[in-house]
């Protein structure tokens, strides 16, 4: 008797959902009434906030949803709002489609140059707070109007917010070309102990074929301000501490020719304390890498992988030293905590925490070692 009632308890569970899957859409709104944003760029004005989606819409490319605003030949759609809001420039993109604006599938949000000189969080507080957004959107920041970038025509017909992505994706990370950040841990660090963050400095440059996008450069920000920039070889040093890389190329001038070392793998040890009065970060850096080319052309020896160039690996550790205490100097300049060191002071020396935190920044004493070897 008792497996009969577990059958018949069961059937009825599955009639319920049968009958309210057939009779209710669960509050889910139309998809052909959707407009799947997939980027979005945002602007500074005197008046308030100019708001740029990429929009992606299944009406756009069925014949059910005709010609709609701003839409390009590859289904997509670039639609601008403006408001003193965030909230209410993005209610006037709705307005202007007709489309429900979802967030939930934005990847990229971009921050133009006069919105990078406030406070940005006056923009991406919306996004936190927001419980139908994603909280792990790439983040860049742009010289100029951020909403141009999103009327790029990159090469292929390619949309242009997959193309942003890809610039800042894992694998630029992984090579210490890109610092990428999110959403989430860039507000992290925006309300951290220092204050401190950075995304990348993203531009566009026009070729023949199409658009192409570079994040090479770093935006500097504090107290979400943006403070100052890192060029390409600062990036690719502060790469070197803060992530694991793989397959990096590293090119110094040695031995009178250019040499470029492939770097295979990186170990960073960071230890912060306070020696009396001197707050210190001692910082020990190795990598492992493989002589992989040189400016002219090689002997026999070189091609077949026997000669040996010690030389050469202690000039790239040297030369990477002082482009790591060049970025550091810099920071140090503009009062920006580049390795968290507030962090790690309420952290691991707390009882100096009161005394330090106001000046740690212009204090701090940096203990550098960093090492290249042969990885076979």
């Amino acid at each position: 008797m008792r497996g009969k009632k577990s059958i018949i308890y069961y059937l009825c569970i599955l009639l319920f959902l049968m009958i309210a899957f057939f009779s209710n859409d669960f509050n889910l709104v139309n998809v052909q009434k959707t407009a799947i944003v997939t980027a979005i760029a945002i602007d500074k004005e005197e008046e308030g906030f100019s708001l740029t989606a990429l929009i992606a819409s299944p009406a756009s490319e069925g014949s059910d949803g005709g010609s709609q605003p701003g839409q390009t030949a590859d289904g997509y759609a670039v639609v601008q709002g403006k408001g003193k809001t965030v909230a209410e420039a993005l209610e006037k993109v709705n307005a202007k489609t007709g489309w429900y604006p979802k967030l939930v599938f934005c990847r990229v949000l971009l921050l133009g140059e006069t919105l990078c000189q406030g406070n940005v969080f006056d923009a991406l507080d919306y996004f936190l707070r927001n419980e139908y957004a994603a909280d792990d959107p790439l983040l860049a920041a742009t010289d100029g109007k951020a909403g141009e970038l999103l009327q790029a025509k990159p090469p292929l017909k390619t949309a242009v917010s997959e193309a942003i992505e890809k610039v800042l994706s894992d694998q630029p990370k992984r090579v210490g070309a890109v610092l990428t950040t999110t959403l989430r841990p860039f507000a992290i660090s925006y309300f951290s102990a220092g204050n401190s963050g950075m995304m990348p400095l993203i531009s566009k440059e026009t070729r023949e074929g199409g658009d192409v996008f570079n994040a090479s450069k770093t935006a500097l920000f504090k107290n979400g301000r943006r403070v100052g920039t890192l060029e390409e070889e600062g990036t690719f040093a502060l790469a070197c501490i803060q992530n694991p890389l793989r397959l990096a190329s590293y090119t110094l001038q040695s031995q009178g020719e250019e040499n470029t070392l492939l770097i295979k793998q990186n170990r960073r040890k960071l230890r912060f304390f306070v020696d009396g009065d001197t707050p210190t970060m001692r910082i020990d850096l190795a990598l492992y890498a493989d002589w992989t080319d040189a400016g002219g052309s090689q002997n026999l020896g070189a091609l077949s992988g026997r000669e040996r160039r010690s030389g050469l690996y202690t000039n790239a550790g040297n030369a990477l030293k002082e482009q790591i205490l060049s970025v550091f100097q810099y920071c140090k300049e503009i009062n920006f905590d580049a390795f968290d060191a507030i962090g790690k002071l309420q952290k691991y020396e707390n009882n100096h925490f009161a005394r330090l935190k106001d000046s740690l920044v212009e204090r701090l004493q940096l203990d550098l070692s960093v090492s290249f070897a042969p990885i076979r």
